[in-house]
């Protein structure tokens, strides 16, 4: 009874063992998505629509001062979305300030908003970049120049 037991458990392991084997290799990544190599990523080849972004805000070249809230609002479109970000770079020396990452697998729109509370003391340039991939891995890009003063 106890021997039965061993090979009854031993082929359940084996089961779950090759049942996440076979989910690891149903992701398919064969066009090189930027992403991480655990994504739940399905390529969609025949997918060729890019990407729609509109930027509400900020309005291009806005100006803020030192701890305004930097408020990046728009609408994504698509017929299939995956993965994309919002990041905000400091032009003069190219450093990162702060980054949003997302992940809305097939939604055809998605609302983005993003914060953030600035902090400068001299005045600085930014550039505030949508960048937002789709299940086809066509990827859109639409940029903002901001300027922040002390």
């Amino acid at each position: 009874m106890k021997r039965r037991m061993i090979e009854i458990k031993s082929i359940s392991t084996s089961v779950i063992i090759v049942f996440v084997f076979m989910m690891l290799l149903s992701c398919s990544k064969t066009k090189g998505s930027g992403g991480s190599d655990d994504d739940d990523h399905h390529v969609d080849e025949s997918d060729t629509t890019y990407p729609v972004i509109r930027i509400d805000n900020p309005l291009p070249n806005q100006v803020f001062v030192n701890g305004d809230t930097i408020k990046v609002e728009g609408l994504i479109t698509d017929n299939g979305l995956y993965h994309g970000k919002i990041k905000i770079i400091n032009d003069l020396n190219g450093l990162l300030v702060n980054e949003q990452l997302y992940e809305t697998h097939f939604f055809t729109s998605f609302n983005f908003s993003f914060k953030h509370k600035t902090s400068v003391t001299v005045p600085t340039d930014y550039t505030i970049t949508i960048e937002y991939e789709d299940h086809g891995l066509n990827t859109s890009t639409q940029s903002r120049k901001v300027k922040v003063n002390p």
